[in-house]
Parts: structure tokens; C-alpha cells; sequence
């Protein structure tokens, strides 16, 4: 009767704790998620000097700073449940969503700009297999601080790798659907003349040409390569910010801590330089800039032509409790965006202690039930021997 007792006890145990560790660990991404949705297209953002195209909106998500650990820092413990946190929420949104461009705002590795090329590729691998997508997809990545090294660090052996495993140059335009994405090496543009910046502004000078001349303000004879065919304002992504003294001005959830936002930025390390900034705004004249870096969100409008930049934070529970991306919408003139919050870890840890507490209290009154039931079923049964007994010697 005891084994008996035991045995159901401790199934019903083991089933809960299961049910507890699936929750935390799969259903609350979708729990989650599913409250995540593609914004709807307004006139809030729409270019009037544009003419519409044909094809439906382009749907694009945005995520920044995923830090995969390598072999310096953290532990594995610390690896493996933050690798886990990202994989799965970015596969439950992929999912869900089915975005048709994923792109990646830099820093993608924690210690690619100290790491061995066979540590490199390994994590490479490793960002391939968390990150996944389908044929129906794409993923494009910005390069960042942490997997090149800021600009007193950055090597052509550095870049390069960086540029083969991702096919990536420090600036380049891409044509997705009719819209025109800028991707720029935030650490090229340190203005010292090094071969990497001199090659950073000729690429930047020959996008602003192309863009001149689809735009029809060059004459044929300044325009050789006619790509893009037609103008559409482009997005510009990078990993720094734009020029800006601090985080005082951004505001939300996942914005910088209070401690942290009156912090004045260090121009080249915490943002671009103020002459960068204007550099990258006169060549490209994009209608949306998106950045990351800070690993906090923040919203701003940029002068002279109050053009938004959107700064991401980071899509890891490492850097910041309440991580969000961005959905985007966008077609040649217009966009619109959707922010996304992943699970807060704060929340998931207040979940399993919670639960656990919730299943130690049910254990505990369950054994002393059982229990009682038990003496309580043992002396009836005593008392009819007994009683047998005293029938028997009558």
C-alpha cells in the first residue's frame, strides 16, 4: 500500500514539474508572441513624392546584439540558457510571423574581435543554426564592435572574415522587393584616413552617386552603372546610433535605466561622430534609421529633416531582462513598425519559483493526506481482525 502510495505521489510530482519546465522553457515564447502582430500601413510615414508600386508590402524583422558567448566569457551555464532564450524566441516568431527578410543590427558574437578563426567559424555555425530561416527567407547581418572590434582594433583579417562568412562588405545597398536598404560598418567611419575608412567613403560615395542618378539629379554622363533603375527613399541600418550627447530623451520599458541615461556618450565608441553622422544622412537621405549598440531602446528624430531612428535593444536576456525587436512592414514609399517584447526573465524566474513553491505546498498536504488515509485505512482494518477475532472465540 506505502509502494503504491509512493509510486502515484511521484508520478503526479514528475508530470507537474514537466508541465512547469514546458511552459517556461516553449509555450510562454508563444504565449507571448501570438500578442505580437504586423502593423497596419498608414499615411503617418508615406512619401507623397513617391509613386506606389505594385507588389504587396516587403515584411521585414529587426533584431540586434545577440552576443553569442565564445570561449572567454561567461560560463556554460550562462551560454547555454541564453543561446536557448534567443533560439527560441526568434524560431517561435519566425514561426508565427514568417518575415521575409531578417536583418541583424551587428554584434552578433561577444568575442569575435578576440577570438581564433576556428573559434570564429564555430560560432558562425553555431549563429546559423540558432537563427535559421527557410527558403522563403533571407537573413542579412550589420557588422558591430563586438565581432570586429572598434575601429583601434578592427584588421583586414578581421573584416574579411567577417565579410566572407556573411558576404557582407562595411557598406553596401541592397535591392529587396523595390526597397532599398543601406547596411554601413559603423567602426569605418573614424574619419583618420585608415584603408578600411578610405574604402568605407568610396563605397558610401558610389551609393550616393547610384542614388543621385536613379533619383535623376546626375546627367548620364555621371552615372555608368544604372542600379537602382528607380528611386525610392532607402533605410539605413547600421549598429551605432546616430551623433547624440546621452540616453536622456528615450523613454519606454526597455529604455536605459535611470542611472544610465544621463551618462554622456563618448562620440566613435558609445555613437557615431557628429561629422559621421552628417556624412552617412547627406549621402544615403534615408527615411528611416535603424541602429542598435546600447543595448536599451530609444526613439528619436534626427535634424535637420527630423528623420526617426530607431535604436534597438538587445535580443538577449544577458544584456537587458525585457529584450524587443522590431516587425516592419515596407514597400517603396511608405512603412510602418511594430514593436515586439520577448518574455521577461524576471517574469520566467518568478514563474518556476512560484510553480515550484506551488507544487512543494501540494506535495506536502498530498503526503500528509495520503498518510492519514493510510493509518486511517489500516486501523479499520485492524479493528475487523480484531472484531473477527472476538466473534470467532464467542
Amino acid at each position: 500500500m506505502v509502494v503504491k502510495l509512493y509510486w502515484g505521489r511521484l508520478s503526479k510530482l514528475l508530470l507537474l514539474v514537466l508541465l512547469l519546465f514546458l511552459y517556461n522553457e516553449y509555450l510562454v515564447y508563444y504565449v507571448t508572441l501570438l500578442q505580437c502582430a504586423w502593423p497596419e500601413m498608414t499615411t503617418d510615414h508615406l512619401d507623397v513624392m513617391i509613386d506606389p508600386g505594385q507588389g504587396k508590402p516587403l515584411k521585414v524583422m529587426v533584431i540586434a546584439d545577440t552576443h553569442l558567448l565564445g570561449s572567454f566569457n561567461g560560463h556554460w551555464f550562462d551560454k547555454l540558457r541564453r543561446e536557448w532564450q534567443m533560439q527560441r524566441s526568434f524560431q517561435t516568431t519566425f514561426s508565427i510571423h514568417s518575415p521575409e527578410v531578417v536583418f541583424v543590427l551587428g554584434d552578433l558574437f561577444d568575442e569575435g574581435k578576440i577570438c581564433s578563426d576556428q573559434e570564429f567559424q564555430e560560432t558562425v555555425a553555431r549563429f546559423h543554426h540558432m537563427f535559421a530561416v527557410d527558403a522563403s527567407s533571407q537573413i542579412q547581418v550589420v557588422v558591430g564592435n563586438h565581432d570586429v572590434g572598434f575601429h583601434y582594433m578592427m584588421t583586414g583579417h578581421k573584416i574579411n572574415r567577417f565579410k566572407k562568412a556573411f558576404k557582407t562588405p562595411s557598406v553596401r545597398m541592397m535591392d529587396i522587393q523595390g526597397n532599398l536598404f543601406v547596411l554601413a560598418n559603423s567602426m569605418a567611419f573614424e574619419g583618420d584616413g585608415c584603408d578600411i575608412c578610405q574604402r568605407a567613403e568610396r563605397q558610401l560615395q558610389e551609393i550616393s552617386v547610384r542614388l543621385k542618378c536613379a533619383q535623376g539629379r546626375y546627367t548620364a554622363g555621371h552615372c555608368e552603372v544604372e542600379d537602382p533603375k528607380y528611386y525610392t527613399r532607402p533605410i539605413l541600418l547600421q549598429h551605432f546610433p546616430m551623433y547624440r550627447t546621452s540616453d536622456a530623451n528615450c523613454s519606454g520599458p526597455d529604455s536605459a535605466p535611470i542611472q544610465e541615461k544621463y551618462v554622456k556618450f563618448r562620440p566613435k565608441v558609445d555613437c557615431l561622430s557628429e561629422k559621421a553622422s552628417n556624412r552617412l544622412l547627406e549621402s544615403v537621405q534615408p527615411r528611416l534609421v535603424l541602429s542598435a549598440h546600447t543595448h536599451h531602446f530609444c526613439y528619436r528624430e534626427l535634424p535637420p529633416h527630423n528623420t526617426p531612428e530607431w535604436t534597438l535593444p538587445s535580443f538577449s536576456w544577458r544584456n537587458i531582462k525585457n529584450p524587443s525587436f522590431l516587425l516592419m512592414k515596407v514597400s517603396n514609399n511608405n512603412y510602418a513598425i511594430s514593436k515586439c517584447y520577448l518574455p521577461d526573465e524576471r517574469t520566467v524566474i518568478w514563474t518556476y519559483i512560484i510553480g515550484g513553491v506551488a507544487i512543494l505546498c501540494w506535495l506536502i498536504i498530498s503526503y500528509g493526506r495520503g498518510m492519514k488515509f493510510y493509518f486511517s485505512k489500516r486501523d479499520l482494518i485492524g479493528r475487523g481482525r480484531k472484531d473477527s477475532e472476538i466473534s470467532y472465540s464467542d
